[in-house]
């Protein structure tokens, strides 16, 4: 992303603000939080059509490919970004993780954004973005 100039993308389209512009300046402090975060199982892409309902107290998933370790709360930030279940709902139910899933959606939802807002249709992105809003500032918070 920052090859190809960030998230200037956002800016051109009026898209931004100023916590996003504080998220991207912070984006080296934010990977050496994510670096101290615990190293858990990940599925990698858990999104709705990947987790199939309950066994139990167990979740079925499909879709293991992207398999491995990440910091805790990395499959919770990748699920808020596909679902409008409120992040403390996913927190309490994975038992942790809120500091990791807060940074995950935050640079993956607006690095979608930033993608997306220069395509024909820019789909559902441009939506999640105003629902991320809070999650963007609590980020910011994270890495300052």
């Amino acid at each position: 992303m920052e090859l190809r100039g960030g998230w200037d993308a956002l800016t051109r389209a009026g898209l931004s603000s100023p916590a996003i512009e504080e998220l991207w300046a912070r984006r080296e402090a934010a990977l050496a939080v994510l670096d101290g975060l615990s190293r858990v199982p990940t599925h990698g892409d858990a999104h709705p059509v990947n987790l199939l309902g309950r066994d139990g107290d167990d979740v079925v998933a499909i879709d293991w490919e992207q398999f491995g370790l990440g910091p805790a709360g990395f499959d919770l930030g990748y699920l808020l970004l596909a679902t409008d279940a409120p992040l403390d709902d996913l927190v309490t139910a994975y038992g942790g993780g809120r500091c990791g899933a807060v940074l995950v959606a935050a640079y993956t939802g607006v690095s979608r954004v930033a993608w997306a807002v220069d395509r024909p249709d820019p789909g559902e992105h441009l939506q999640r973005l105003a629902k991320l809003a809070a999650t963007v500032e609590e980020g910011v918070e994270l890495v300052t």
